[in-house]
C-alpha cells in the first residue's frame, strides 16, 4: 500500500494549471490516493472496531474473573478469620490447661519440698540424738578407761591378775 494521505496532504495539494483548468491526470492520481487512503482508513477503523469489541469482551471476562476472585478472597478472608479465631480459642484453652498443670506441679513440688524439710528435720533430730547418745557412750568409755588408769589398777591390787596382762 502506498503512503497514506494526511489532512495536511489534502490541504497543501496543488495542481498545475493548464489551459482548461487542472491537469486531469494529476487530479485523477490524487483522487486515487485519496480513495486508497480512505479505504485504508476504513479498513483500519473496522480492524480497530473489531479489536475494541474483542478487548471489551476480554474486559467483561476479566471483570467477571475479578468479581469471582474478589468473592473468593472474601471467602478466604472469612475462612482465615475463623481459623485465627479457632486458633486463638485453642490457644486460650491450651494456656488455661498449662496454667492449671503448672499450678498443680508447683503445689506438688511445694508438698515434696515440705516433705523433704520434714525428713531433714527428723534426720537432724535423729543425728542430734545419736550424737548425744554417742557422746554419752564415749564419755562412759572414757570414764572406764580413766578408771583403768587409776593407781589401784596399775599396781595390780584389784585382785585380778589376769587383767594385768594387758
Amino acid at each position: 500500500m502506498e503512503d497514506i494521505l494526511t489532512v495536511l496532504d489534502v490541504e497543501t495539494v496543488s495542481f498545475r494549471k493548464v489551459f482548461k483548468g487542472y491537469s486531469s491526470e494529476e487530479v485523477e492520481e490524487f483522487l486515487e490516493k485519496v480513495a486508497e487512503s480512505l479505504q485504508a482508513y476504513s479498513e483500519r477503523v473496522k480492524t480497530l472496531e473489531n479489536r475494541i469489541t474483542q478487548l471489551e469482551d476480554q474486559l467483561k471476562e476479566y471483570q467477571e474473573i475479578k468479581t469471582s476472585l474478589q468473592d473468593a478472597l472474601v471467602l478466604a478472608q472469612k475462612s482465615a478469620e475463623e481459623r485465627v479465631s479457632n486458633a486463638e480459642n485453642k490457644a486460650e484453652v491450651i494456656l488455661a490447661e498449662a496454667d492449671a498443670k503448672g499450678h498443680k506441679i508447683i503445689m506438688e513440688a511445694k508438698e515434696q519440698a515440705d516433705a523433704y524439710r520434714r525428713d531433714i528435720e527428723r534426720l537432724r533430730q535423729v543425728r542430734y540424738q545419736f550424737v548425744a547418745e554417742f557422746k554419752g557412750l564415749v564419755s562412759k568409755f572414757s570414764s572406764m578407761l580413766d578408771a583403768l588408769e587409776t593407781p589401784q589398777f596399775r599396781d595390780g591390787k584389784d585382785g585380778n591378775h589376769e587383767e594385768q596382762a594387758f
